[in-house]
């Protein structure tokens, strides 16, 4: 089963830019402490986790890559009650808006771009359009 992991790597360490690993059971995002909460860090797990589920597998071995897709990061100071997290998944974009708090503007910048580039090793499953939440 396809997961999700987003890692919040250790104070102390140099900056880098977040980037995605991919493996057998999904990706790890890997982001600076300073771009990303612990709070934060456990919701985009999950609500990446929820939405790569449904929506989206790694092209076969051998398959050729399809078109990067645009993929955007809003970030809010306040959401809705209940909400910390959104992804309005589209068949020409990937939305997301994230409350300010849990990530900075650089790492959500820098996942956005490490995004752009894994859409094209990805394939959608269906074109079916409905707003997550988590």
């Amino acid at each position: 089963m396809l997961t999700i992991e987003v890692k919040r790597h250790d104070q102390g360490e140099d900056y880098f830019a977040p980037w995605i690993e991919e493996h057998d059971g999904g990706c790890t995002y890997h982001v600076h402490h300073e771009d990303i909460s612990d709070e934060g860090a456990q919701y985009l797990s999950g609500l990446i986790t929820q939405q790569v589920r449904r929506r989206w597998r790694p092209r076969p071995p051998g398959a050729p890559a399809g078109r990067c897709m645009p993929v955007i990061w809003h970030r809010c100071p306040m959401l809705d009650d209940r909400e910390v997290v959104a992804v309005d998944d589209r068949p020409d974009l990937l939305a997301y808006t994230v409350r300010a708090d849990l990530i900075t503007e650089r790492g959500a910048r820098g996942i956005a771009r490490a995004q752009e580039r894994l859409t094209a090793r990805w394939v959608r499953l269906t074109s079916r359009r409905r707003p997550q939440t988590v």
